[in-house]
């Protein structure tokens, strides 16, 4: 499925198809879009993460040690197949998005605004992480997203939820179901981020 720059956000998606002439029009007229950012013309407020303790750093009152194992070895996985993880500053994001993923540079980026619960944070690297595996199964450069999970596997209560949320944008449901469902599933996503990495060997 083909898709535009920023194309899938955790929780709150939406596609729009733009051209470069539109984008550039958004980052003129205001700095603190989520597509300035991902285009990486907006660099103020946004950090590159390599490991738990980049996150830890910024946060400094919590604890991330529950998930800082799973969380490092994402980055890492993620970092072989050539995607980048950002924080974001919240000005950056809609109200309620708590991550994206951009097909276009094949980076996704945290709201930092939720990154302070680990929690919040590891089920948004895992949401994120999965779009990223579609999008390796698909073809890492090319733009599109292909499913990893049949129907099947997904429990029903995952589906209506996702089915609920994206009422008005169908086209996303079938690769958001997997995501959601991946969010809460430890491991589910680094397993599938690991075959791709080793698909592209």
């Amino acid at each position: 499925m083909k898709r535009s720059i920023l194309s899938l956000f955790v929780f709150a998606s939406t596609i729009t198809s733009v051209n470069a002439q539109s984008i550039n029009d958004v980052i003129e007229s205001n700095p603190y879009t989520v597509d300035c950012m991902a285009s990486r013309k907006c660099k103020e407020g946004v950090k590159k993460i390599n490991n738990i303790s980049d996150i830890s750093k910024f946060y400094p009152d919590g604890n991330f040690n529950n998930i800082a194992n799973e969380f490092n070895k994402m980055i890492s996985t993620l970092k072989k197949i050539g995607v980048e993880v950002f924080l974001g500053d919240k000005k950056y994001f809609p109200t309620n998005y708590r991550g994206i993923y951009s097909t276009r540079r094949n980076n996704f980026y945290l709201n930092e605004a939720y990154a302070n619960n680990s929690i919040s944070l590891i089920r948004t690297m895992r949401h994120e992480g999965w779009h990223a595996a579609q999008d390796c199964k698909a073809g890492i450069d090319n733009m599109e997203l292909e499913i990893i999970m049949s129907d099947e596997i997904i429990p029903q209560p995952f589906t209506d939820f996702v089915e609920e949320t994206y009422a008005d944008e169908p086209r996303q449901i079938p690769y958001e179901k997997g995501a959601f469902f991946a969010s809460f599933s430890k491991g589910l996503t680094q397993t599938a981020l690991e075959e791709c990495a080793r698909t592209l060997r």
